[in-house]
């Protein structure tokens, strides 16, 4: 990956001093991930010999995969034996509807593409006294410093945030010591430091909160992009990428003079002292003196403008092999595919899609479960301690809802899904209402006449 400009990146902290070497290495390499996903300065900013058209294609493939990431939103499920099934449904319920609030939907997209740039992608989860509910906002992982297990990299043990709040929002939070007024309203620095244990802040290197930790956790959630076995932090999806798209558009810049120089074509001149009086219009006549010769250079000619095409043909199949994300999955196959040809057609990035998936799975369980407690802890609702949840994802690919329900009573009737699951697998967010009305429904079919009303579902029993 080319090496970054020495321009300072927009949102990336440089808190470089308290800083371990690994974590400067890692806010070198946000830095250079940022700069090519913004791509460069827009066309004739610079010198008249740089390429005129700047092509983003770090960014346009980060936005691609996000979408086939999430085509739609993603449910969750309490899995079998997670708690009572009347707690079970309640926390079902409760967290379908705090993802609704929060639009977390939208938030899980944007984490998506920081974490496909960047490498890494994180939230704070805490309890918002005010409004009486969990709160989650993107923190931007250069301003995280993490200590995690020596036997087990992959587990996060204290997490510092480094960050600048103005002191308008200090007095707000109750974190400017008396006596301590600053005499500006610049941002100050905020260093809040996290353990299992202990809460504390600082605010300019004044240490104002010093208690104990109200959750018992963590309240950092990390989604690392492919991390690997033996580290905590993520690797850039653009890594292998930045030499191939700034070549990319050097070749693209190299083809536009060309063609621009053959639409406006050289008049070349042997033999003559001055060219004044010629020029390159229609119907122009040039007088020449004895033994000169004029002629127009053809830049075309001889294939010189294929071989360019034909290049950035080859430049662009390494891009989309190297980024797993062939030309299928932009909507130009080429060709008419069957549904059975489409997936073998972009089975790179069904691969990819289900790597990704994989990291999420473990990023909503962490998340899902804190804010589980904090609606129970904090929030009075009676969860009966359930915690843990499954995700249940969209299809990839455009799917036939009615093969869905087709292959889902299939399952039901043979007695490998419960209807439970078939309802849930199929998007429903209530299972257990939905399948208390179906039963009520029946009964009501089989025995005509007044019937008591249907159970409530978790929703109707949460309404006041």
């Amino acid at each position: 990956m080319p090496a970054a400009p020495a321009r300072r990146p927009v949102g990336i902290a440089q808190p470089a001093a308290a800083l371990a070497a690994a974590d400067e290495e890692r806010l070198r390499r946000y830095a250079t991930a940022l700069a090519l996903s913004e791509g460069p300065p827009p066309a004739g900013a610079g010198r008249r010999d740089e390429p005129r058209l700047s092509l983003n294609y770090a960014r346009a493939l980060v936005r691609k995969t996000a979408a086939y990431v999430f085509p739609g939103p993603v449910t969750f499920r309490t899995p079998p034996g997670a708690g009572p099934p009347a707690a079970a449904a309640r926390a079902e319920t409760a967290l379908a509807a705090l993802v609704a609030d929060l639009d977390l939907a939208a938030l899980d997209v944007g984490l998506c593409m920081d974490a496909a740039v960047l490498g890494d992608a994180a939230v704070k989860i805490t309890w918002d006294a005010r409004a009486a509910a969990p709160l989650v906002v993107p923190v931007d992982p250069a301003t995280l410093a993490v200590g995690a297990a020596a036997d087990d990299p992959r587990r996060m043990l204290t997490a510092t945030q480094r960050y600048g709040l103005p002191p308008t929002r200090l007095r707000e939070l109750g974190w400017l010591a008396a006596g301590h007024e600053p005499p500006h309203d610049a941002p100050l620095e905020i260093v809040e430091r996290w353990t299992p244990a202990r809460w504390q802040v600082e605010v300019a290197g004044q240490l104002v909160r010093d208690e104990a930790n109200p959750y018992g956790w963590l309240p950092y959630v990390v989604l690392p992009n492919a991390p690997r076995p033996h580290q905590f932090w993520g690797e850039s999806d653009l890594i292998d990428l930045g030499d191939l798209c700034h070549e990319i558009e050097r070749r693209v810049g190299v083809l536009s003079r060309v063609l621009d120089l053959s639409g406006a074509p050289i008049a070349v001149l042997e033999n003559v002292d001055g060219a004044d009086g010629i020029g390159v219009r229609p119907g122009a006549v040039w007088e020449l003196p004895e033994g000169a010769r004029a002629y127009l250079l053809d830049l075309l000619s001889g294939g010189g403008a294929e071989l360019h095409v034909r290049y950035l043909d080859l430049l662009f199949r390494a891009l989309h092999d190297l980024s797993e994300t062939p030309r299928t999955a932009f909507g130009d196959a080429g060709r008419n595919l069957s549904g059975a040809a489409l997936e073998v057609e972009v089975q790179p990035l069904l691969q990819k899609v289900a790597r990704k998936r994989r990291g999420w799975d473990a990023f909503y369980r962490e998340r899902n479960t804190r804010l589980l407690d904090l609606l129970e802890r904090h929030g009075g609702q009676p969860l009966g301690g359930v915690r843990r949840t499954e995700a249940i994802w969209p299809s990839v690919l455009p799917s036939d809802v009615d093969g869905a329900v087709r292959n889902a009573a299939l399952l039901v009737r043979e007695g490998i899904h419960s209807r439970r699951t078939a309802i849930a697998t199929l998007g429903g967010a209530d299972p257990d209402g939905e399948f208390a009305r179906v039963r009520h429904e029946a009964a009501a079919i089989a025995a005509p006449g007044p019937l008591a009303p249907a159970a409530p579902s978790s929703e109707e029993e949460r309404a006041p």
